[in-house]
């Protein structure tokens, strides 16, 4: 079996998975330039989490990066 075919066999399954990595990507790059303050205050350090590295730093971001108000000493 050459790698072409096992591309081909596994692409079914890569499709949604590359999907919901631009989905989540997306959604997180979109949510960060909208809110005015994150966690650690760094929105750079957000952004180059989030797309580079993959599925992963977006998830990260929208759990535990958002912050809905400043805390106090930020």
């Amino acid at each position: 079996m050459d790698d072409f075919q096992v591309i081909k066999e596994m692409l079914p399954f890569l499709i949604p998975v590359f999907l919901i990595e631009i989905a989540l990507l997306v959604i997180a790059l979109l949510d960060l330039i909208k809110r005015e303050h994150v966690r650690g205050g760094n929105k750079i350090v957000w952004a180059l989490l989030i797309v580079f590295v993959s599925i992963i730093g977006p998830a990260v971001y929208l759990i535990a990066g958002r912050q809905e108000k400043p805390v106090d000493g930020d």
